[in-house]
């Protein structure tokens, strides 16, 4: 299944990734990389893997989420053949006021984000 990043959920990834380049260094964002890359291939390998988000439940979209480290989740939903990430949350902050920022989110295509200035991106950033 094709992977599409919602821009918020980007948006959050590319801070989480600022934020541990300078607190912890190279070595630790490209885990973090990788450590989402792994859950891609995975969800895109089985789409059911993650867990219903209970926040979520009352959404018009059956979300899902996957822990891909300690402080970092992945929520996403499947729309045909797509898996949308539609967030990405800090497992340290409150849920609900994460869960709040699911409404009217617009999704773009994998070719639109590569004018980002980040240069360690998910593997599913690539043109197709």
């Amino acid at each position: 299944m094709d992977i599409v990043w919602a821009d918020e959920a980007f948006q959050r990834w590319c801070e989480a990734a600022d934020y541990i380049l300078r607190q912890h260094g190279i070595r630790a964002v490209e885990k973090f990389q990788k450590d989402t890359e792994e859950w891609e291939d995975s969800l895109s390998a089985n789409p059911q893997i993650g867990k219903v988000e209970p926040l979520l439940a009352n959404r018009d979209k059956l979300y899902r989420g996957v822990v891909i480290n300690k402080l970092n989740k992945l929520i996403y939903y499947i729309e045909k053949d797509t898996i949308i990430i539609a967030d990405f949350w800090d497992t340290r902050r409150e849920p609900k006021t994460q869960a709040g920022s699911l409404k009217n989110q617009r999704q773009f295509s994998i070719r639109d984000r590569f004018a980002r200035n980040f240069t360690n991106r998910p593997k599913s950033y690539k043109y197709k």
